[in-house]
């Protein structure tokens, strides 16, 4: 519905929808062949064995947008959605199915009302908050009976290794958002900037626990994690009234994902791994702690003071701390990319750079070739042995006193342990980069015809 009321114009719309999501997994295997190489069901050497998965979900949903305009320069969106997840209802209840999320947006358009500066062409303020829910996967409110592994050709079931929760909520994720969109010099520089702050709370998660239990996880709500940071857009047309243009754009963005509290209680929770060889001394934990940053890395190291100095045993060695220590964080401080166009003519070029700063790596190449002294850190090797750099406890644990190390050992032993891959700490690195992304040239060619309007 459209209304047009001479200065101020009105738009309504309503809607509905049924969205249907269905997966099906049919598997059916035989564990040996009766004749080597004939990969054929018909070849079966042992009865076949047949596995069969089934999900299905259907979100129901109703929603409505109204717009609203004035003398074009003052805008308001203002927008609701509820939606109805069969993954949210459990046996016993559909309490939880429902879930709401509204948005209102306006923006100002500051160059339609007020006589600006004439090097200013544009200008525009706007500012946004929006509420989005989410559900989950199906049979996370209820347990089920899963495939398992056939006993003499018959079908066996056992009970899913995941914790069904009857009493699930959905998601909620509620974003503030603010900005500016101004342009300069009829358009010659142009600049978009935006600030974001969003909480998500009540999330779905999967959380570990013990195996003694029957059990390998557990689904819960909880936890509320914060995000805010800023982005811009800077546009500037460098050449552009003459044969030769040139245009630069550039994209900045930063962010930070903050954990502002833990489901249960907890301290921490360990999100995921990476491990080498299913061994425990070569594993990066990803956790997450009250107050830290989603992305925080953790691992093992060697011992250090105070001060953060290694502490170095008697014989020169360091000395190992299976404490996990966090080792840092992957996700980049900030980045930027630079888009440059040039044009002559029929001739164009166009180069991208990128830029990514900050954010830590934990490096298995690097401890591999450290080991193996492969590195160009690794290529001074004195035949009188090297020194590590830290302190040794010359008192006791309870007073320790601290003196520098000046035992050496063999630079094979030094290297060895320095770069350790059981211990991450020393194989974590920086993962800045700065990078041309992509380059090109490009010519049109002067072809003319009637079925042909361009070539390059």
């Amino acid at each position: 519905y459209n209304k047009n009321l001479g200065d101020f114009i009105a738009d309504f719309s309503v809607g509905g929808n049924r969205m249907d999501q269905n997966a099906n997994m049919d598997q059916t295997q035989t564990l040996s062949l009766a004749q080597p190489g004939i990969f054929s069901f018909s070849n079966a050497a042992s009865p076949l064995e047949y596995y069969q998965t089934v999900g299905r979900k259907r979100i129901n949903s109703l929603y409505g947008l109204a717009k609203f305009s004035y003398k074009n320069y003052l805008f308001l969106d203002i927008t609701g959605r509820n939606d109805w997840s069969s993954s949210l209802a459990s046996i016993s209840s559909s309490a939880n199915t429902s879930f709401f999320y509204p948005s209102v947006s306006g923006s100002f358009v500051v160059s339609n009302l007020v006589n600006l500066p004439e090097s200013i062409s544009f200008a525009k303020i706007r500012a946004s908050i929006a509420s989005v829910g989410n559900d989950t996967n199906p049979f996370q409110t209820a347990g089920t009976f899963v495939s398992s592994t056939a006993v003499g050709g018959l079908p066996t079931f056992t009970d899913q290794t995941q914790i069904s929760n009857a009493n699930l909520k959905p998601e909620q994720i509620t974003s503030v958002e603010v900005g500016a969109d101004v342009r300069f010099f009829n358009d010659r520089l142009k600049i978009d900037v935006t600030y974001f702050n969003s909480l998500n709370k009540n999330q779905i998660l999967s959380l570990p626990i013990a195996v003694s239990s029957g059990y390998d996880q557990r689904s819960i709500n909880g936890g509320a994690v914060r995000s805010h940071g800023f982005e811009a857009i800077l546009g500037i047309d460098l050449v552009r009234n003459s044969p030769f243009k040139w245009n630069t754009n550039f994209n900045f963005s930063m962010y930070k994902n903050i954990v502002e509290s833990l489901p249960d209680g907890a301290k921490t929770i360990t999100l995921a791994y990476n491990r080498i060889y299913d061994n425990v001394n070569q594993t990066i934990w990803y956790q997450v702690k009250e107050g830290g940053r989603m992305g925080d890395m953790y691992g093992t190291g060697y011992k250090k003071n105070e001060a953060g100095q290694f502490i170095i045993g008697s014989d020169g060695r360091y000395i190992v701390d299976n404490t996990l220590i966090k080792l840092g964080n992957y996700n980049p401080d900030f980045i930027l990319g630079m888009y440059n166009t040039f044009s002559y003519k029929d001739f164009s070029a166009n180069l991208l750079l990128d830029w990514r700063q900050g954010g830590q790596l934990v490096s298995r190449t690097l401890a591999l070739a450290g080991v193996a002294g492969q590195l160009k850190e690794t290529e001074n090797r004195p035949v009188a042995g090297i020194v590590a750099e830290g302190v040794v406890n010359v008192g006791t644990v309870e007073s320790p006193v601290y003196q520098p190390n000046t035992k050496a050992v063999s630079a094979e032993t030094y290297y060895r342990m320095y770069y350790d891959r059981n211990h991450e700490e020393n194989n974590t690195y920086d993962a800045s980069y700065l990078k041309i992304r992509e380059a090109s040239i490009t010519y049109r060619l002067p072809i003319q015809y009637k079925r042909i309007e361009n070539v390059t």
